[in-house]
This record gives structure tokens, C-alpha cells and sequence, in this order.
């Protein structure tokens, strides 16, 4: 989702529409993002940490994966809702952004659960929130942030299977019906588990649906945060 919904507003032109020349086949996996706090950070819960921000305006800074990515337009999400003030501080990819977070270079972070998940059971890094509606598999004692005191948050990354355009209904549906048999698989949930990833099975039309609700989202996070890509 960050690269197909998240391009169409991030360029300026594109040589596809992103929603009309794909048929949503459906849902296979969310990647979502874990609030987390380097330990010299006072804060133990998403409440902690909004209070904190709002007592320190400008002086918390956050590690990203770069202008337009999820770390990004998530934390620009919790700041909109919350009316915290946050220093935003870009990094050429997921690993910088760690890499950042772990030295203490930044204070916080909404990094994708894969990228930080080590450091967090290690105790080096301190999780406090993840970006779904859901808790995760791979974190399951970490409330979601909309629990923990930010009602509605949900920012979560997927990963989804497309036709091109005008493919028949019923090879759609037969397509559909083959990814969720493999979803169901244990091999497949095993995989998704080492990679930190929850199945998320679908409908053609719920991702559909889900497809327009994020494309509208996304539009309106990368507006608010002014990421470009020329």
C-alpha cells in the first residue's frame, strides 16, 4: 500500500491510475507499525507519551524511513490526532531509521514490527503502541494505540494481490478464493509469523473498499506532512 496509494500523491504524474487500471483480487498480509521509545525517553504508555510531547513541544525528535513512508505518515496521523508537536527527522530507509532510534539520535519511532521486534524482546527498545486496529501476533501483550488512549487510530500498511483492469468476475473471484485457501495454510501463517506479518484475508470487494478508504487517507496525511517526490 505505501507504494501503490502512497504514489499516486507523493508524484506528480504517474503512467497508471491507481485505482482504475486494478482489480483489488484481495487482502494477504498488513504490515503494521509499533509506537515505540528509546528507554532514555520517560514514557511507558501511549498516554505517557502524548503528555510528554505536549509538555515538550518541538523537542522529541522521530526517526523515519524517508519523506512519504509509513513511519512517517503514521506518526503525522498520531500528531494530528493528538495535537502533539514532533521534530521529524528523515533516514534512507527502514534500517537508518533504526539505526537511529537504537543510538539514541532520535526518541522515537513508528517503525514497521519486523525492522524493531529483536531489539524490543532484547529490552534495548521499548514498544508501547501498535498502529492497528488489532493487536498482532507478534507483540500480542502491546495494546493498540486506539486502546491505549487515542480512539480511531489506525494506520496499517498491506500487502494485497491486483488483475489488471477488466479481468472477468470469475477469474477475480477464483483468484481470491486461492489466495485465502493459502492464507489458511500453516506453512504460509508460519512464514508470515517469522516476518512479523499477521494474515489478513479478504473479499475482493472489502479490499476494494479498504483500497479507496487508504487512498483518501494517505492523500490526506502526505497534504498535511507536504512529502513530494519530483
Amino acid at each position: 500500500s505505501v507504494s501503490h496509494v502512497g504514489n499516486a500523491h507523493l508524484y506528480k504524474k504517474l503512467p497508471y491510475d491507481t485505482l482504475k487500471d486494478f482489480a483489488p483480487v484481495g487482502l494477504m498480509t498488513g504490515q503494521m507499525a509499533v509506537l515505540t521509545v528509546h528507554p532514555s525517553l520517560p514514557a511507558k504508555s501511549v498516554r505517557e507519551f502524548v503528555a510528554l510531547a505536549k509538555a515538550r513541544p518541538r523537542e522529541i525528535f522521530y526517526s523515519t524511513a524517508g519523506n512519504g513512508s509509513i513511519p512517517h505518515l503514521a506518526m503525522a496521523l498520531l500528531a494530528s490526532m493528538t495535537g502533539i508537536e514532533v521534530v521529524h527527522v528523515p533516514y534512507k530507509g527502514g534500517s537508518q531509521q533504526v539505526t537511529a532510534l537504537m543510538a539514541g539520535e532520535s526518541q522515537v519511532s513508528l517503525a514497521t514490527i519486523a525492522s524493531v521486534i529483536e531489539h524490543i524482546k532484547s529490552g534495548r527498545l521499548r514498544a508501547i503502541g501498535v498502529s492497528a486496529v488489532k493487536r498482532t501476533g507478534a507483540l500480542p501483550e502491546v495494546p493498540t494505540i486506539a486502546e491505549a488512549g487515542v480512539a480511531g487510530y489506525d494506520m496499517s500498511a498491506w500487502i494485497g494481490v491486483f488483475a489488471p483492469a477488466g479481468t472477468p468476475k470469475f477469474a477475480i473471484d477464483r483468484l481470491n478464493a486461492e489466495v485465502n485457501k493459502a492464507l489458511k495454510l500453516a506453512e504460509v501463517a508460519q512464514s508470515l509469523s517469522a516476518q512479523a506479518l499477521d494474515p489478513w484475508a479478504s473479499t475482493p470487494e472489502e479490499f476494494g473498499a479498504r483500497l479507496k478508504l487508504d487512498y483518501d487517507k494517505y492523500a490526506q496525511l502526505i497534504r498535511l506532512t507536504g512529502a513530494k517526490i519530483d
